[in-house]
């Protein structure tokens, strides 16, 4: 099963746009681990019946609302025109209530710089790539309360939102936003780790990741 929060596996051959490919490569790269961890323990959860799935959406509340308000709050519509469309903020939360699940964010992160932003919009970005495999797994289910909260998953279909994102990244892209776009995707990995801790509690300490 994929996680929902970051690209392992796309594709990042992108012509002629070598220093944003670079950083898009650099980025994937420092965030393999981590997305390693989040397949592997995030595996273990049954989309199919109401309690996998509840908490999977639980998992994605926590760690997807406080990074969504950290980006407004650094005026990503300024960067990303489009930005309240890419917003899942709605999506999830009807999705929460209607598999009677709760919203328990994290804290929020720190300030976001322009690097910081680049990076989290990358993990946030790049979660939608595995939404039509979960998708599918959630299909096979044979309860309506689970095939009826589908719109987090569904967010963005027919949208193009990763390939528009990438334009924009070759844009802002220069190499000394690197440093600032690495550490905003490991925090933003970092808040969905913490949040799968809160499910799986020492048994995902003991994969690497201390329980918060």
């Amino acid at each position: 099963m994929l996680s929902p929060a970051g690209p392992s596996n796309t594709n990042t051959s992108m012509g002629p746009h070598t220093e944003a490919a670079g950083l898009r490569l650099c980025l994937r790269s420092v965030t393999a681990e981590a997305h390693a961890r989040l397949d592997r323990q995030l595996g273990a959860l049954d989309l199919t019946i109401l309690p996998g799935y509840r908490q999977f959406l639980e998992i994605n509340a926590a760690g997807l609302l406080p990074l969504e308000a950290a980006l407004a709050a650094a005026s990503v519509d300024e960067v990303f025109p489009d930005w309240l469309l890419r917003s899942r903020k709605a999506a999830i939360l009807e999705d929460l209530a209607r598999v009677g699940g709760h919203a328990d964010p994290l804290p929020a992160p720190p300030p976001l710089d322009f690097g910081g932003l680049l990076g989290t919009m990358y993990v946030l970005e790049g979660s939608r790539l595995g939404a039509r495999v979960l998708l599918n797994a959630v299909k096979q289910s044979a309860d309506p309360q689970v095939l009826h909260a589908t719109a987090f998953l569904r967010h963005g279909a027919g949208q193009h939102f990763w390939p528009s994102f990438l334009a924009i990244l070759d844009r802002h892209s220069a190499a000394h936003h690197e440093a600032g776009a690495i550490d905003g995707a490991h925090k933003a990995f970092a808040m969905f780790e913490r949040a799968t801790a809160r499910v799986f509690g020492p048994k995902f300490a003991a994969a690497g990741m201390p329980a918060a």
